[in-house]
This record gives structure tokens, sequence and C-alpha cells, in this order.
């Protein structure tokens, strides 16, 4: 006897079964991606020749690994952090952090800058005159805030255009 469509369609308990287990599936994703880790792509040139340093040339992106749980307990400087930009709000950005919160910097003069490494120039109490002496301007990082820089000083959009930013 040939078979039936009955016998050839999946029971209705398995089809519960299945979709159970990809709703608890999609849920656990968005719980991680949401509260613990997500990936991110860098895009631009500002992180590079550190982070994408292939994008200009061939399109091919880095992506970074964001951890979302306490996400400025611990930051340090050189840390690579990510950010709204100010500017667009819609959009977020990746620099590396150059000050915390209250470090004196020295805003980068964008002819004399340096590649690599985020380069701005962190001054200690009571050493800031010098700078100041030379026309250079110099920001007291507030509280709540970080001051922020691109690895590639030519292509960075960063702090020493907008600002300190609030973590």
């Amino acid at each position: 006897m040939p078979p039936t469509i009955r016998t050839r369609l999946p029971r209705p308990h398995t089809l519960i079964h299945y979709t159970y287990r990809f709703a608890i599936g999609i849920s656990i994703y968005y719980f991680f991606t949401d509260h613990l880790f997500d990936t991110a792509p860098v895009r631009g040139a500002s992180m590079s020749p550190t982070l994408s340093p292939l994008s200009k040339d061939s399109g091919i992106h880095d992506r970074v690994l964001l951890r979302r749980l306490q996400p400025t307990v611990g930051l340090q400087r050189g840390d690579v952090v990510t950010f709204w930009k100010p500017h667009k709000p819609e959009e977020v950005s990746i620099k590396r952090v150059v000050g915390l919160e209250g470090d004196t910097v020295v805003l980068r003069d964008r002819e004399e800058g340096t590649e690599g490494g985020g380069e701005g120039e962190v001054v200690k109490e009571g050493e800031g005159t010098e700078a100041g002496r030379r026309g250079r301007v110099i920001v007291k990082v507030p509280f709540g805030h970080v001051w922020v820089e691109g690895d590639c000083w030519r292509g960075s959009f960063d702090s020493n255009d907008f600002g300190p930013v609030s973590f």
C-alpha cells in the first residue's frame, strides 16, 4: 500500500519540540549578545594598522569582541573601546583610550602627529606648563569620561575633535 500523506507529515509533537528548541536557542543568543558578549566590525582606517589594516585596499574588516557585562570596570590606558559617536549618535566608533578621568591631556597637533598606538600626550600634575608655553591646548579629562584617539592620527575623528567621551 502506498504511503499516505498523513505518514509523510511530521507529527505535531515533533513540530512543537523543534519550535521549542529553536525559540530557546534564539533566546540564549539574544541574552548573550545583549548582556555578555557581542562582536562588531571595525570600519574605516582610524585604527589601522592595528585593526583592519587591509580595509582600505581590500574591503576586509576585522571584528572585535565586545564585553557587555561591566564594560568600564578595569578600564586602562591603551584599551580599545567602542562608543556612540557624539556627532552621529546612531553610529558606533572604536578608538583607543589615551586618558582616564582626572588625567591632563595635551591636544595633538595634526601636523606633528605620529602613527600607531594612540599617541596623545598625557602629562602629570605640574608638568603642563611646558606644553602651555608652547601654545598647545591642555585638557583635563572630567570625572566619568575618557580621552580616546585612533591609532592612525591622519584618518581619525577622535577626542582631539570632539573632546572627552562619557562612559
